[in-house]
């Protein structure tokens, strides 16, 4: 039975007891390819962020967490052991440099956070990928996608990487574009079933 690892969700990076840098991922995407791996009799394994995941099946196995070093964290320990890896979470790329412990009040002023960068899951992970291993991941991207997303193909060692648009978050479809190492297509609009379907075309 083949094993398929998926990462899913938004990260929230918190800077005080209840305020976070986050976005509007809602884990549709990775709920939609968890139940594609599962019909396509796949064994699951599934990283959420902090967001509602829905009913899976059964048999998959899903482990929460918040935050991206939560998540790079809990993805070590599923990585090695995956014949199929999927990076479907909108990862927070910054988180605050310091947190507080106390709600920060509301002063009437300016404030100030300093950021720093989460960690690159995708590239921490398939740095060590073996050959018999299968990486692939989503790129939403503003402007340049193709270009952007061929960058990140590269840098993070993936063997394949779909690229989607910001109106693909909290959606149940959207605009996407498979791009590999030799070529690209363009699916256009899709739901995200569909996208899934394709995307598991491409790896089994």
């Amino acid at each position: 039975m083949k094993k398929v690892f998926i990462l899913s969700g938004p990260t929230h990076e918190y800077f005080d007891p209840v305020r976070f840098i986050g976005n509007a991922s809602s884990g549709k995407m990775g709920k939609a390819l968890a139940e594609e791996a599962v019909k396509r009799g796949m064994e699951v394994k599934f990283i959420s962020g902090p967001v509602p995941a829905g009913h899976l099946p059964d048999n998959v196995h899903i482990t929460r967490v918040t935050s991206a070093e939560e998540m790079l964290a809990a993805a070590k320990e599923k990585f090695a052991s995956a014949d199929v890896i999927i990076f479907a979470a909108a990862v927070a790329d910054f988180q605050p440099l310091e947190k507080s412990n106390e709600k920060v009040p509301k002063l009437g002023t300016n404030l100030t956070i300093e950021l720093k960068p989460t960690p690159d899951i995708a590239a921490t992970l398939c740095a060590n990928k073996r050959k018999d291993q299968i990486a692939i991941g989503f790129a939403l991207q503003t402007h340049d996608g193709e270009a952007r997303a061929r960058e990140k193909l590269i840098s993070k060692s993936l063997d394949g990487i779909i690229l989607n648009t910001p109106a693909t978050l909290g959606a149940d479809s959207g605009f996407f574009t498979w791009i590999d190492s030799k070529s690209s297509e363009n699916w256009g609009l899709l739901s995200k079933v569909e996208c899934s379907k394709r995307t598991f075309d491409k790896v089994s």
